[in-house]
């Protein structure tokens, strides 16, 4: 794993999220955290709890009010500095949850484009109008980032 550790572009994400331990360590289990960031290869999370390293997960993030349920496998749990939480990595089972990946950072950066715009124009902005816009200016340059 750590020959693909930095493959993909990392983006900042902060997120509550649910993750739903698989198999085969207390199987069924959820643990609430919050996402760090995530790429097209997995997810970074913190969490109060350890998590052994090989199970799989199920885990669940909403984004604008979209749900997106994402499987993988815990590749490393390392303690932080505070000692009191975990820093753990996630990859990504299989191709469909690459995809997943890619609408949830396009999710993202159309949440970040229309926060900017609210900011500058001291306006609200609907998520549908500004994720058009997005797509309109920038889905193009997006598309570059990944191989497909």
């Amino acid at each position: 794993m750590e020959s693909d550790r930095r493959k993909y572009i990392r983006h900042p994400l902060s997120y509550p999220l649910k993750t739903k331990i698989l198999h085969p360590a207390k199987e069924g289990k959820e643990v609430q955290s919050e996402a760090d960031n995530i790429s097209a290869g997995g997810l970074l999370f913190t969490c109060d709890q350890e998590i052994q390293i090989g199970c799989e997960v199920e885990i669940e993030l909403t984004i604008e009010k979209r749900i997106f349920l994402l499987d993988g496998r815990i590749v490393r749990c390392e303690k932080k500095d505070n000692e009191k939480e975990f820093s753990i990595a996630v990859v990504f089972n299989s191709p469909n949850e690459f995809l997943k990946a890619r609408m949830m950072e396009q999710a993202v950066r159309i949440e970040e484009f229309k926060n900017r715009l609210e900011r500058r124009y001291k306006v609200k902005l609907d998520f549908g109008w500004a994720a058009k816009e997005w797509i309109k200016r920038y889905s193009g340059i997006f598309a570059r980032h990944y191989d497909i």
